[in-house]
Order: structure tokens, then C-alpha cells, then sequence
């Protein structure tokens, strides 16, 4: 077993949801706890007398085995997840997750395999699916609920579950081998197979999808087909749309003491010059964009279908493996790649994987693409190359752990980047188990966010990465962060009109948005003795129509005669920016700058590309996408 559970009801669950639809305890039953702060303060609101969905009556416990259809809920990663269990016989005869709202590409698949395995193992303690463990533990949480309400014993259905074995060894021969399923691997596949090529893809985890399905982000689509006509002449010398203009942009970014090209950035150049022809591909073939005409606040920057912070990269993830499938290509899942098999003259001839259930592959490539991402799951790794960050947590894919970088090191490749900077992405605090993205709260809720003291520390409006990384590295602010807003900022976290999102109604849900009656009292909860001064100078500057001391613009007023809420936070790092060296083409480069033959890589396996042309990173999702579409094109070319 690598991924079991010790579940505790109390410790799990910590807020049973907004008073209405989702309030209170439920069965055919539906089992939950008691509500929340937030359920409280909104309840005084007039939402106390709402009637009661078919999810809100008192759990039906029975004290014999009985058998029936039990329906119970619990916390997952994004919200609730309802579980249907079925007992019959003794035994759990179905189970499946009737609702949720888990992360599009991650939860979502967890919720159709995970139930699966508990049925066929008679086991809540099946290895979870591996990159979904989140939503994994609330469904079995859930499952638990159900048999103990169903008046079976909980503790029949807790057997250990052995480790898969069995596995075969396995040859392979295909014109190109992939390490990765994530973003670059999962465009470059496509790319391949469309042009005639085979393919096998490698993937450690159960799931595909590597970052992507996590990616709130649009796609850079200068010059392309699509922009054009969504634009109708208006955006014609905006970045977005026109290549150099964007370029002229991005050489205001470059820092001299990093700049290796005299400002001419290749690596971007080759990244704009490829995303009108990459997001043209992407429309032609069926990937959905949100339309830009719908929703000024979408910019010139198409988003993938439905939009940004509704799944748009978890849905796209899924057309591309579905994609992958239909052209014949192949993804070998649970498998981790543990070599990379040479000539004497030191070109890449394949690769070596091992599966979870002992299988063996040994692969023979023309061409093997590394697109197995970054290391910011390696604790050793980071307290090597960026030891600043050692002591800080990671809120990133669990598939980061840098094995493809160790791997093109031990075939002779150079590394790059190491130790520069590092993007960082603002977090909740796990009060409810897992940690919840809110990197962009502010745009949804006007606020303001304080220190441990109480004060204002940066400008969260002009760059939310960067002023939660200078927050997190000063030891000023008191490693406490908090997020300060008023009733009709938290009205607007729970669903977002401008941004077309309803993400972050789960902060009230799993209790990180808290209520307090006055501004008095949350300090003093909260041991944030400069609070009240610190509001008091803000809204000053709204009244006035001034910038604050830190340049944000339009400040809003906070009114907290209706109470003050606020979301407990935690500036956290979500990705490493160094990695392989390649050139633009994503041939794998030696320390002299000469390409290992037949080795290729993409995505942030080989660190940020902004960062090689001497910028900050920033556009990392663009990165991994284009250089993936370029893989594919250098690759066709070498083998063709």
C-alpha cells in the first residue's frame, strides 16, 4: 500500500456549507457536520427559513444491516462530493459520486475510478488514485458514512489491500517514446501521431494531465487566424495580437545581468512565433475557447472552453488524450520511466519503465521527448537548488519530482536557471484537508491582504506572484497572511460575474472564509493588533481616490457594518524555474551547448523559457504548450 487512509469524521470535515441548498445534515441520508461560521452569518441574513433541499433531512441510521441506496457528502478538494453506496448482501454493491464540483482533469476522474476500486476491492482502504489523493479521501469518508448508516459494521469493509503484482515484461519499438503526459507531452503526442508517427507515452501517475488540468490561464495568440476574427480590426496593435508589439513588451522585462542575447530573447521569439499557429491547430481539430466578445474581462487573451476558472485546461486535457487514443497512439499509466537507454556513441535508443504492478518496459525510440515537468514535489531537490525555499511546502503537481531532469543529466545534459527566482501561488491554509488555490481572490473580491500584524505588505493587485513571494521571504510579515473583506466582497467570492467562476464558494464550505462581527473582534481572534488602523488608512485613500503607498489603483471602500470577513492564507510556491538546457528547437544541449542526439525536451522539465531569455518567469502553461508543438515539429523533421 502507498496511499491508504486513517480517517477521522471530526478531523476531516470542518464546515458543513452555506446555509440553504447545501446546509445542514442529509440522508436518504446525507451525513455532515455542524455549521459553519459562515452558515451562521448568513443565516442572519433571512436565508435561516430557506426550505430544505432533498439532500437536508436528518440521516437515517439503522442499527441492523440493512440493505438500500445510502447517500452521503463530505469535502472534497473544490466542494462537496455526494456518494451514493449501495449495500446488498453484506457486501457494497455499487458506489458512484452523483455530484461534485472537483477540479475538471483531476477529481473528476478520481470520482469515476476511485468508486470503482472500492466496489472491487470491498476496501475504503484502496490505494487512492494517484495525483486525485484529495478527492480519493472524501469519497472513501463518504463511503464510510454510508455503511455505518446503512448499519453494517465500517470495519468490514477497512481491509488492508495488498499491492498489485503480476505485471509482465514488455517490449516496445515506435518511432517516438514520451516521458510525461502532462501539457508539452500531451500536444507533442498529438502533433506526432497526426503526422504519421508512433507514439508511446509514459506516465507515472493513474491520471493524465501532469499542471494542466490545475492551469487557470489563457493561451498568448499573436498573429493567429482565431484572434483576428474575434478582434475585428479593434485589438490590431495590442501584444496579444500582434507578434511584435509583443515583443516590444517583453524586451521591458529583460534583466541585464541575465541577459545572454543582447535582448533579442529566442526562446520567447520561438514561443509567439509558434502560438497563433498552435491555438489555430488547437480550434481546427475541436478544442473549445472561451469567446473573448462574451466577456471584456477575458481581454485579447483566448481562454480554453468553458473558461478561465471553469475547467477550461482539465476539458482540453481530456480531448488531447481522447485524441491520442483515436489516433492510435498509446498511454501507459502507473509506469515511471527509470532509464534512458544509449549507443556507444552516446544517442539516445530509448528508454526503461517500470509499473506499479512490477511490469517492466524496455522501449526502443528514435526520438524520446522528455515533458515529465519541474521538481517542486523533491524536497531534496529544491533544498539543492533553491535552498531559500527549503523549509516551505509546495502546492504543485505531485508528479513534479524532477525525474526527467535527473535523467537528462545522467545522459550528459546541462541544467540551467537553478536557484534565479521562483513564482509563488497564493493558498488557503488545509483547513479542510487540502489545500485550495485563491491566487486570484482579489479580482473577484475587493479587499485588502494583512501580515501577522495587521498591516498591508505589497501590491496584490499589480502582481499577485510577486508580492506573495516578497511576503512569503520577508520574516517581517510573520509568516501569517490573511485576506480582509466585507459582505458584498465575500457575496463575490462565491460567484464571481466579471470572471464567470463560482470556485471559491467552497471557502465557505470547508470554513477558511470566517465571519466576524466587528473589526475589533476578528483582531482579536486573529492577533492583527494594526488591523483597524490599517483599514482606516485604506479606506482613506478610497474616500480620497488616492493610490496607496504600495501604487494600487481604485482602491475599494470596506464597509464592515455588516461584519468583517476574512480567509486565513498561505503564500505557498508552486513550481521550480530551472531545468534542462535546450535551444529553441527543444533539442536536450551538453554543458558546450552541442544536442544529444535523438533527445528532446519540453514543458518544465526544462524550467522556464522566459528565464533563459534573462526575464522572470511567467507564462510558463504558453511555454509548455508551444515548445511541446515545437517538439513535434523538430522530431518529424529528424525522423522523417
Amino acid at each position: 500500500m502507498t496511499e491508504q487512509f486513517a480517517l477521522n469524521r471530526r478531523s476531516f470535515l470542518k464546515g458543513a456549507g452555506v446555509a440553504g441548498a447545501l446546509g445542514a445534515a442529509a440522508v436518504l441520508g446525507v451525513g455532515c457536520t455542524q455549521p459553519s461560521k459562515a452558515d451562521e452569518s448568513l443565516a442572519e441574513t433571512g436565508n435561516a427559513e430557506a426550505p430544505l433541499s432533498p439532500a437536508e433531512s436528518t440521516p437515517a441510521a439503522f442499527s441492523e444491516p440493512t440493505d438500500g441506496k445510502f447517500v452521503t457528502k463530505t469535502i472534497g478538494h473544490e466542494g462537496y462530493v455526494y456518494v451514493e453506496t449501495t449495500m446488498a448482501g453484506g457486501k457494497i454493491a455499487n458506489c458512484q459520486v452523483i455530484n461534485h464540483d472537483e477540479t475538471i482533469g483531476i477529481g473528476s476522474l478520481a470520482c469515476t475510478m476511485f468508486p470503482a476500486k472500492i466496489v472491487e476491492s470491498q476496501s475504503v482502504k484502496v490505494d487512492a488514485v494517484s495525483g486525485a489523493t484529495t478527492t480519493c479521501m472524501a469519497i472513501a469518508q463518504a463511503v464510510m458514512e454510508g455503511i455505518e448508516n446503512s448499519g453494517h459494521a465500517v470495519s468490514d469493509f477497512q481491509a488492508e489491500i495488498a499491492a498489485p503484482s503480476g505485471g509482465t515484461a514488455q517490449t516496445a519499438e515506435v518511432d517516438v517514446a514520451i516521458m510525461g503526459a502532462g501539457t508539452a507531452g500531451l500536444i507533442a503526442a498529438t502533433r506526432l501521431l497526426e503526422k504519421g508517427k508512433t507514439v508511446l507515452v509514459i506516465e507515472k501517475q493513474d491520471i493524465p494531465g501532469g499542471s494542466m488540468s490545475m492551469t487557470y490561464s489563457g493561451v498568448a495568440a499573436a498573429e493567429s487566424e482565431l484572434q483576428k476574427n474575434y478582434s475585428l480590426g479593434r485589438f490590431d496593435d495590442t501584444p496579444f495580437i500582434n507578434l511584435e508589439a509583443m515583443m516590444e513588451l517583453l524586451g521591458t522585462m529583460v534583466d541585464p545581468q541575465f541577459d545572454r542575447f543582447n535582448g533579442a530573447m529566442p526562446y520567447d521569439r520561438a514561443l509567439y512565433e509558434t502560438s497563433g499557429k498552435l491555438v489555430d491547430w488547437m480550434n481546427s481539430i475541436g478544442v473549445g475557447f472561451y469567446t473573448m466578445g462574451v466577456n471584456a474581462a477575458y481581454g485579447a487573451t483566448p481562454y480554453m472552453a468553458p473558461g478561465c476558472y471553469e475547467g477550461g485546461c482539465g476539458y482540453a486535457m481530456q480531448f488531447f488524450v481522447d485524441r491520442i487514443g483515436a489516433l492510435g497512439g498509446q498511454i501507459v499509466y502507473g509506469t515511471t520511466v527509470t532509464e534512458l537507454t544509449a549507443d556507444g556513441n552516446g544517442a539516445i535508443t530509448g528508454l526503461k519503465a517500470e509499473g506499479k504492478d512490477g511490469s517492466t518496459w524496455d522501449v526502443t525510440a528514435k526520438a524520446v521527448l522528455l515533458a515529465s515537468g519541474g521538481f517542486a514535489a523533491n524536497p531534496d531537490m529544491v533544498a539543492e537548488y533553491y535552498p531559500d525555499y527549503a523549509s516551505f511546502s509546495f502546492n504543485c503537481c505531485p508528479a513534479s519530482t524532477g525525474d526527467g531532469i535527473v535523467l537528462g543529466q545522467k545522459a550528459g545534459a546541462a541544467i540551467e536557471c537553478m536557484g534565479r527566482t521562483l513564482g509563488s501561488y497564493l493558498s488557503t491554509t488545509a483547513q479542510a484537508g487540502s489545500r485550495m488555490e485563491i491566487a486570484f481572490i482579489h479580482q473577484t473580491s475587493p479587499g485588502i491582504m494583512v501580515n501577522a500584524q495587521g498591516d498591508q505588505f505589497d501590491n496584490i493587485i499589480s502582481g499577485n506572484h510577486g508580492a506573495m513571494t516578497r511576503g512569503l521571504l520577508n520574516p517581517d510579515n510573520g509568516g501569517k497572511f490573511f485576506y480582509i473583506t466585507d459582505e458584498s466582497g465575500a457575496i463575490g467570492a462565491m460567484n464571481s460575474l466579471t470572471w464567470g467562476f463560482d470556485t471559491y464558494k467552497s471557502l465557505f464550505d470547508r470554513g477558511d472564509m470566517v465571519h466576524y462581527g466587528s473589526v475589533e473582534e476578528a483582531a482579536e481572534a486573529l492577533d492583527l493588533p494594526n488591523l483597524a488602523q490599517t483599514i482606516e488608512k485604506h479606506n482613506a485613500h478610497a474616500l480620497a481616490g488616492e493610490e496607496d503607498e504600495f501604487g494600487r489603483k481604485n482602491l475599494p471602500f470596506l464597509d464592515f457594518h455588516d461584519g468583517i470577513w476574512v480567509c486565513a492564507s498561505e503564500p505557498t510556491p508552486y513550481l521550480t524555474t530551472g531545468g534542462l538546457a535546450i535551444d529553441t528547437a527543444c533539442h536536450v544541449l551538453t554543458e558546450s551547448g552541442e544536442p544529444i542526439a535523438n533527445l528532446y525536451a519540453a514543458g518544465d522539465v526544462c524550467g522556464s523559457v522566459e528565464e533563459k531569455d534573462g526575464k522572470n518567469y511567467g507564462m510558463g502553461f504558453d511555454a509548455a504548450m508551444n515548445y511541446g508543438y515545437i517538439a513535434a515539429e523538430t522530431i518529424t523533421a529528424a525522423i522523417a
